[in-house]
């Protein structure tokens, strides 16, 4: 299983608002019926299937934008742990 901090992943800055807050249907734990969430990783959007909501977050990664090259060693289907500062964006 990969982790997301030993690979360098980009977590948001303390001042910066994640996609989730700026909307109107705010919730305390947004990505509990998400599909997608977005991570990043050398400026590189990565596509991230959330698999488990414990104390830490598992994800299945599932693709990237803008293209389909895996940055950094990280390949589809490969488990990712990760925290919520990890996250830029969530999808349904």
């Amino acid at each position: 299983m990969l982790s997301a901090a030993e690979l360098d992943f980009a977590t948001r800055e303390t001042g910066d608002l994640p996609a989730w807050l700026k909307e109107t249907a705010f919730r305390i734990w947004p990505w509990a019926a998400a599909k997608t969430l977005t991570l990043r990783l050398h400026g590189q959007t990565v596509l991230v299937k959330l698999r488990e909501r414990s104390s830490i977050l598992v994800g299945e990664i599932s693709g990237f934008e803008p293209n389909t090259a895996a940055p950094g060693g990280v390949h589809v289907g490969d488990l990712i742990v990760f925290r919520p500062a990890h996250i830029f964006a969530v999808r349904d």
